[in-house]
């Protein structure tokens, strides 16, 4: 389908004209109402509401332009023969004519004839675009992260795959979309304030637009509080499992084919497994889109601040301004009172002193010898046992590997308490069995009970959980 099937031809001459800020206003008002009552708003009570609006403009002298574009003039008569009610009436009726005329609003007929005005589909979420454009919300990006995560974990994922995936995936998109908009929301800000003429506006700009708008609702909470870091490898290991797991693969796709969503299984195996590779894609792409929101943060903060120092160097200061002002007194003042009042210059004869003294010649560095002593032999091979010896000591991603498939004897999994420790090293083992068994990177992974068990052996305390070895792995 294409867009001007959905939408009139036209449409959009409303908000070109020299009335487009009235246009406007009168459209959010119109939404704000619609969306009160629900199922339309009376013709009357919307004319009432534009004729006041109509009239507020008149008084702060901001009055509606005659015509506007191919617009008829909205009255008949001359301003003068009317009032100003009458004339704000006639102008309410004129504009709801011609919103109807250009299909923005629609005007319905039902019982003992009263008219009724509702939004079509395509003006209604217009509308509501331009009104959430207006409005300076605050994002919660972990938000986006906290629902991925749970469709892709929670009930809806085992009784309804396809539809959990699905829905993730749009919700990825969402949170791609806003994190875009954050990034073109600075450049934007940064153009503005280029623009600016004073320091008082280049000021005005960053604390009451930019730091409001941008750092205080987005930028600081995305940095802090709201950031997606908690969830982003939860979500990651969660798309893998997916994608390495055939036999959740297959039930996404039959679930799809159930729902109606899909004709045939190859189709909706095709669409999920897509699907999670956006989310893939979104979140492992999180941190290049971290980093140029930073440098565009960056490059705002140095336009705002050289925008001011240029305006500073170009302006002048009020005492400059007063040295100024007496310097031109003094000229047109008599000659003994100009030198009695207005002598603000001191000249003193030229001396040595008003001279800056010759540069010296920086003597040339001479660097301290350079003495080597040799080692001891008995030094040397100390040093390298020790070497050796803390070597011998640290725990690698191997050492822990070898020693969880040494407790497995050949087996696909067992159980954490089988990895008691007795001392401390084996303790620390323990513990990045823990790590490695999360990560994704090791020959076994650690899948954590649903009922917890605390076992206190020895000096020990630790949770039981289940140890399996991954697949193809020996």
């Amino acid at each position: 389908m294409k867009l001007f099937d959905v939408i009139p031809d036209g449409l959009f001459l409303l908000l070109t004209g020299s009335n487009k800020q009235i246009y406007a206003e009168i459209l959010l008002l119109l939404y704000e109402n619609v969306q009160a009552e629900r199922f339309g708003i009376r013709y009357e009570v919307m004319r009432d509401l534009i004729q006041e609006l109509l009239e507020t403009h008149e008084e702060l002298g901001q009055s509606i332009h005659e015509p506007d574009h191919d617009e008829k003039p909205l009255l008949q008569r001359e301003p003068e023969q009317i009032s100003l009610e009458e004339a704000t009436r006639a102008k309410a009726n004129a504009i709801l004519r011609r919103l109807e005329t250009m299909r923005w609003i629609s005007v319905e007929t039902r019982s003992q004839f009263d008219r009724y005005l509702v939004l079509p589909h395509y003006s209604s979420k217009l509308i509501g675009l331009f009104k959430e454009l207006c409005e300076a919300k605050s994002v919660e990006y972990q938000r986006f992260a906290f629902l991925i995560y749970q469709s892709l974990t929670g009930e809806a994922a085992k009784l309804q795959p396809c539809s959990a995936v699905l829905s993730a995936a749009d919700v990825s998109a969402q949170f791609r979309q806003e994190l875009i908009a954050l990034y073109n929301n600075m450049k934007a800000h940064m153009e503005q304030v280029v623009r600016k003429t004073s320091i008082q506006d280049v000021l005005d700009h960053h604390f009451e637009q930019y730091k409001s708008q941008i750092i205080d609702k987005s930028y600081h909470r995305l940095k802090t509080s709201d950031h997606v870091a908690r969830y982003r490898m939860q979500i990651l290991n969660t798309v893998q499992q997916w994608l390495l797991d055939s036999a959740i693969m297959e039930e996404a796709a039959l679930d799809g084919v159930k729902s109606g969503l899909y004709a045939v299984l190859e189709e909706a195996e095709r669409a999920v497994r897509q699907a999670l590779f956006f989310i893939e894609e979104t979140f492992l792409g999180l941190d290049e889109l971290f980093y140029q929101i930073d440098v565009r943060h960056n490059q705002y903060l140095r336009s705002s601040f050289e925008r001011a120092r240029y305006l500073s160097q170009q302006s002048e200061g009020t005492e400059q301004q007063i040295a100024k002002l007496l310097e031109l007194l003094g000229k047109v003042s008599p000659s003994e009172e100009q030198d009695r009042i207005f002598a603000i210059r001191e000249i003193r004869a030229l001396s040595d002193h008003s001279l800056l003294p010759p540069r010296r010649k920086r003597a040339p560095h001479q660097p301290e010898a350079h003495i080597v002593i040799d080692m001891p032999e008995h030094i040397r091979q100390e040093l390298k046992e020790k070497s050796v010896e803390k070597m011998r000591k640290a725990i690698t991603r191997k050492k822990v590997n070898d020693y969880v498939l040494q407790k497995l004897d050949g087996r696909t999994e067992m159980e954490l308490m089988e990895l008691a420790p007795h001392n401390a090293e084996e303790f620390i083992l323990l513990g990045y069995v823990y790590l490695y068994g999360n990560d994704g990177g090791s020959s076994f992974r650690l899948q954590r009970r649903t009922d917890r068990q605390v076992l206190v052996i020895g000096n020990y305390r630790f949770d039981n959980h289940t140890i399996k070895r991954r697949g193809g792995q020996s």
